[in-house]
């Protein structure tokens, strides 16, 4: 299996460093910086993506998350046929999850980490969406009202909610589940555009309330549809990996959910504080341009302490 790998940033290098199969070779490396060409990217000599033509190959790996579907846009255009365009969903979990590249890469398979109670490791500089919506929490009294006490981050992929709270991560296990942790655990927990990854997103929304503590909350941020997606079907253009798309009060076949008629139809002994649309600083409205600012969803839902 002769394969291109069109990308060298931190998706390309990953599949880089990652053994391959057996009958598996890399014939050659692109990418549509400039500056990158005739440079060295993990041993491998990178060129411009107009010797693809020139290559014998049998796929192409489009290894980029942000622009995926741009540059298979790109190959499309060039005359690479779509059979043999394979975005690269599940890059980041191959170690952990069966995905579309563990046919071409022999990533060793790591056992899912027992939670523990520890704080959230900060393993990169990333400034996402938690990020971007602190400044407007801190002025609305987020924290002081909803983050008291010990706190569960779920999915927060190195931008957790608060300094010391607890996280769950792709190395823990599925998020569906939370395998492990027991009923009415924390105080609050809190997750950022997760919950569109999730395959059943009531039976994610069961378990996230399961453990809140009675009197605690349920914090959750999603990825509004007309300020994220900018459109009204998946797939996303900007994260291959979502499986829903999310509304207030309003659902459209076949990717748009409501919301609020998930969180009616999964839980009982609750409260919604609130549902509202966040658009702090959300200026750019071009569905081929990735938004800026706040572009989301935010509940907040207190779990009832019913005698």
């Amino acid at each position: 299996m002769k394969i291109v790998i069109f990308g060298t940033g931190e998706c390309g290098q990953k599949l880089l460093s990652t053994p391959l199969k057996e009958n598996c070779q890399i014939v050659c490396v692109c990418d549509n910086s400039k500056n990158k060409h005739g440079m060295l990217c993990n041993g491998y000599l990178v060129y411009s993506p107009d010797v693809i033509n020139e290559t014998n190959f049998d796929i192409v790996i489009v290894a980029t998350g942000k622009y995926a579907y741009d540059v298979k846009e790109q190959l499309l255009k060039i005359g690479v046929p779509e059979e043999k365009i394979l975005l690269p969903y599940g890059w980041d979990v191959m170690e952990y999850y069966d995905t579309p590249l563990n046919a071409y890469f022999a990533a060793e398979k790591k056992d899912f980490l027992p939670f523990e109670k520890k704080p959230a490791k900060i393993y990169k500089d990333y400034k996402g969406e938690t990020f971007r919506a602190h400044n407007r929490r801190e002025r609305e009294g987020f924290f002081e009202k909803y983050c008291k006490g010990e706190g569960l981050d779920i999915g927060y992929g190195s931008d957790p909610i608060t300094p010391n709270v607890y996280g769950w991560d792709i190395v823990n296990g599925d998020a569906q589940y939370l395998n492990g942790i027991d009923d009415e655990s924390f105080d609050y927990v809190y997750s950022s555009h997760c919950l569109e990854h999730m395959f059943d997103v009531r039976i994610a929304l069961k378990n996230w309330f399961r453990v809140v503590k009675k009197g605690g909350f349920l914090l959750i941020a999603i990825p509004h549809r007309d300020l994220y997606e900018k459109k009204k079907t998946l797939p996303s253009r900007w994260n291959f990996d979502h499986k829903h798309m999310f509304l207030i009060g309003k659902k459209e076949k076949p990717d748009t959910i409501d919301i609020v008629e998930e969180i009616r139809e999964s839980l009982v002994d609750y409260d919604i504080k609130y549902v509202k649309t966040c658009d702090d600083g959300h200026t750019i409205t071009d569905p081929t341009i990735h938004s800026d600012g706040e572009y989301q969803i935010e509940i907040v839902i207190q779990k009832l302490n019913l005698v």
